[in-house]
């Protein structure tokens, strides 16, 4: 019985779980505007029978699927949004489906139906061995930039939960035991006079001028902040026309640093910047912090289990137009980048076949902190929660590229994704059963790790964000 059952629900669930990424795929959405993946995933888990609440009151496109009873209750996180620009054809060449619209280039097609699976494979098998605990599943809206999952962390929907099931689609198969970064997003709005450019600038007071000066100055602020900070902005609005002096501007910044005390600190001194562009153009300005997001806590007992059941689950087999499509797309890449890639995971050249990296890794340690950020962090300060990556894509491929989006539109990037459902959900079934010690273990290292640190939600007063349409 027991994982035994895991796969062969796995294999019940996978046509219909392989159709529903693919199709997600093929229909992206914006942050806070997935109505349309929510649905689909929402339909698909009340026919499954669990319990679910769509929408939650904190997000409009958030959404709690829930099976069973009691302690101890284990969490798969499902992401839904897309990245705006990103739009792809399956294929081994730049080739936009529609120039300009939104792609699935961070696989969250892949992840919200890999964590799908996980949980709809070990509610199988909950209800049939009559297994006590509680699984859910969180369909999270607007992982890329305004947060759902802190939005639901402020709604207290992780307070009860022992430990979390995470996954991303990656180029290889590890267990990340590194920290990501605390992020935070700002916009900052400048208000001026219009005036004609040509007959009477001087009666014009330029809130571009206002919003360039700022972006010299956050420019000069690199130099003397700490060296893995981060600060990054677009002008989102740089005025009407050349003839006018724009009396409206602004510029989104997006601020990162290891801890999120260090990154606090660098955005109040950006904030100083801002008032003193205000000042030198005569011009007002206000801000307003679209998110902000926690440093992502690994945590090692949890990490070893999902490596052991990592290791155990064997390869999907691929067909040779899956193989090829794999090969054409690490073709895209200069000569030189597999070596470089195969150095930062400690592996040979030798040992990867089809631009794929058949081999578990245990990547980084604590001590480690990579630059990109997650709304994940939130989650690991309140549970612990692991941070699984499982192969969807040749392994020099980066997210946020065209040829992730390729590759995550593809057959093969399916297989990887029930192989990632079917990792989590023999870990959360080890967890249900005879290795609950590790919950306890898991729970200790994190009270530990935050020492006397606690989790601070987002201010009550913030309200979602949204990208375009």
């Amino acid at each position: 019985m027991g994982k035994e059952r895991i796969q062969h629900y796995i294999e019940m669930h996978r046509a219909a779980l392989e159709e529903m990424t693919l199709d997600i795929w093929k229909h992206p959405e914006g942050g806070f505007r997935e109505k349309r993946t929510a649905a689909v995933q929402a339909e698909y888990l009340k026919r499954l029978g669990a319990r679910v609440t769509f929408p939650v009151s904190c997000a409009p496109t958030a959404f709690v699927a829930e099976y069973g009873s009691q302690k101890p209750v284990i969490g798969f996180l499902g992401e839904l949004d897309a990245l705006p620009g990103f739009s792809q054809k399956v294929s081994a060449r730049k080739e936009p489906l529609e120039e300009g619209a939104y792609g699935h280039a961070c696989g969250h097609n892949l992840l919200s139906c890999g964590s799908l699976a996980g949980f709809a494979a070990v509610m199988e098998v909950m209800r049939e061995e009559g297994i006590p605990g509680t699984v859910r599943y969180y369909g999270c809206p607007a992982e890329e930039s305004f947060g759902g999952k802190t939005f639901m962390a402020r709604e207290g929907l992780f307070d009860d939960v022992d430990c979390c099931m995470n996954w991303h689609p990656s180029g290889d198969d590890a267990v990340a035991l590194t920290q990501s970064s605390a992020f935070e997003l700002l916009e900052f709005y400048f208000t001026g006079t219009e005036a004609h450019a040509g007959a009477n600038p001087h009666l014009g007071r330029s809130a571009l001028d206002a919003v360039e000066l700022m972006n010299v100055g956050a420019n000069y602020l690199r130099e003397h902040v700490i060296s893995a900070a981060r600060i990054q902005y677009i002008i989102t609005d740089g005025g009407k026309a050349v003839n006018i002096v724009p009396g409206k501007a602004s510029v989104r910044y997006a601020v990162r640093a290891p801890q999120i005390g260090q990154l606090q600190e660098i955005v109040a001194r950006l904030a100083d910047v801002s008032k003193g562009a205000a000042m030198m153009t005569g011009t007002t300005v206000q801000y307003q912090v679209k998110s902000i997001y926690h440093n992502r806590l690994p945590n090692y007992a949890l990490s070893d289990l999902v490596y052991d059941n990592l290791k155990e689950c064997p390869w999907p087999e691929y067909t040779k137009e899956e193989l090829k499509l794999f090969d054409d797309l690490a073709a895209t890449y200069p000569e030189g980048t597999l070596k470089q890639v195969c150095e930062g995971h400690g592996v040979s050249p030798d040992e990867v076949t089809h631009s794929m990296l058949p081999k578990p890794l245990r990547r980084g340690n604590k001590s480690v902190t990579v630059g990109g950020s997650t709304d994940v962090g939130d989650v690991s300060w309140i549970t612990p929660t692991v941070n699984l990556t499982v192969t969807c894509c040749p392994v020099m491929v980066n997210g946020h590229s065209w040829q992730a989006c390729a590759a995550y539109g593809s057959t093969a990037a399916a297989k990887g994704m029930t192989r990632a459902g079917q990792i989590m959900a023999a870990s959360a079934y080890d967890l249900l059963t005879d290795r609950k010690d590790v919950i306890e273990a898991a729970k200790k290292e994190l009270e530990e790790d935050k020492g006397e640190r606690s989790y601070t939600p987002i201010p009550a007063d913030m309200v979602p964000s949204y990208d375009e349409d």
